[in-house]
């Protein structure tokens, strides 16, 4: 038997080699103090070290019924993991992509492949996240009846998802975003009376309007309070569909991100593109009271809209504006006594704002966080080289929480249990299909 602790050390660096942590050394040090991972990651190391022995703690086996199977190392996947089938009452399959960055690749050979889903009767967690050569999700899987969270990001081959997906009458969480190909959102989306969270939603003209979900049709979900919506400036005459935003009952965060704000070409097309951002000024759009987030991307036109003004949107306590042409956040309604009521504030790549730090305090005068980033045209403003500035306060309660909530990679993974087994064999599991023992819960709250 292996010392616990050189154990816990193959575990250590096989984790950090992967990129599943990343290591923090203090200046002129050779050895790290803490380690920075994600919820999701942090849960799954404490897990893995309670699955071999390595904390005080562990009580009991692992229960099967609880499996959670994360693809770590497969590229390719070109045949139904053998591992699959030893787990039938698997409740988490994170099948896709878990890297934050978009160049890991993960390929589905063969679509075929997902038919195996029915099998996993127990599955309430499934991600698909950046899986190329899906073209369409395979009917089966709306068998998966206890199915909470479908996470479909970045499947950029993805061209349809089953009509009936209203029958997935469990579903929490539901992710489309990046999936540019999808040619329709299907009518039954607004039967999904349980959903919280919807992302990837299409505004636009599909080949069958009629049996398109709008957003009328999502207002009557009752738990519905994330949204996040892409539609293509080119299809401004759908842009009253926004009008039913005042609808949403209990909508807290929305993202609106707009695509095609930018022709270039003859004057002709430039007119066109003139006309359209003349009516998206004018677009007749309340937003719902309930709303506590707002995050534009690529916003095409250049001052603010009748709907986008402080007075319209007094409840608002984050504004994040990233991309676009707005060269005006309000600048003209500080003689007319409008301020903002946000406290985090985010403006990144907008090159045309201009705008001095003492105007800033003066519209926003509840802000308590700042983060700019590529605004060349913002003057005097006392960011550090982040781009973040804190207010005092703030800054001393950060601090404190950086200090009580520090992560300590050594009580996680290096600490010893004198009555576990060695787990040498299962720390190799992470090159490939990583089976731990989780909830649904800490996956929900972080990747969705």
């Amino acid at each position: 038997m292996r010392p616990k602790e050189d154990e816990g050390n193959i575990i250590y660096d096989e984790l950090i080699a992967k990129g599943f942590i990343e290591p923090i050394y203090q200046s002129c040090s050779l050895v790290p103090d803490r380690c920075r991972m994600s919820l999701p990651v942090r849960h799954f190391s404490y897990k893995l070290a309670e699955f071999v022995g390595l904390t005080s703690n562990f009580i009991h086996p692992p229960n099967p019924e609880n499996a959670c199977l994360i693809n770590v190392g497969e590229a390719i996947i070109d045949c139904w993991p053998e591992s699959f089938g030893m787990i039938k009452n698997t409740r988490s399959l994170y099948l896709g992509r878990w890297q934050s960055s978009a160049t890991h690749h993960i390929e589905l050979a063969d679509a075929k492949i997902l038919h195996e889903l029915d099998k996993l009767n127990s599955l309430t967690f499934l991600s698909l996240r950046g899986i190329s050569l899906i073209t369409e999700l395979p009917i089966v899987i709306l068998k998966c009846n206890k199915l909470k969270i479908l996470d479909l990001c970045a499947c950029h081959n993805l061209e349809a998802i089953p009509n009936d997906i209203g029958l997935l009458e469990s579903l929490t969480h539901l992710d489309m975003s990046e999936c540019y190909f999808l040619q329709q959102m299907p009518k039954s989306l607004a039967q999904l009376s349980k959903l919280e969270v919807l992302k990837g939603f299409f505004i636009g003209d599909f080949k069958n309007n009629k049996q398109s979900c709008t957003l009328y049709d999502l207002s009557r979900l009752p738990r519905l309070r994330k949204l996040k919506i892409y539609v293509s400036v080119k299809d401004f005459h759908r842009l009253w569909d926004f009008d039913d935003l005042k609808k949403f009952q209990r909508l807290q965060n929305l993202t609106i991100s707009w695509g095609g704000c930018s022709l270039h070409g003859e004057s002709r097309i430039q007119s066109q593109e003139e006309a359209r951002m003349e009516l998206l000024k004018r677009c007749p759009m309340t937003l719902p009271l309930t709303l506590q987030k707002l995050d534009l991307q690529c916003f095409p036109i250049q001052g603010l809209t009748d709907w986008l003004r402080p007075a319209e949107i007094k409840g608002l306590k984050k504004l994040y504006i990233r991309g676009g042409n707005l060269c005006d956040i309000g600048k003209s309604q500080i003689h007319q006594g409008e301020h903002w009521d946000v406290e985090i504030l985010r403006l990144k790549y907008l090159s045309e704002l201009k705008i001095d730090w003492s105007e800033l305090k003066i519209l926003f005068p509840k802000l308590i966080y700042l983060q700019q980033e590529e605004c060349p045209r913002f003057t005097n403003f006392p960011c550090d080289d982040r781009g973040v500035w804190m207010k005092k306060k703030v800054i001393d309660t950060r601090k404190y929480l950086k200090t009580t909530d520090m992560i300590n990679s050594t009580s996680m993974l290096r600490s010893g249990s004198s009555s576990a087994q060695d787990g040498r064999n299962s720390s190799t599991s992470i090159f490939k299909f990583l089976s731990c023992f989780a909830t649904t819960e800490i996956i929900s709250e972080t990747n969705i």
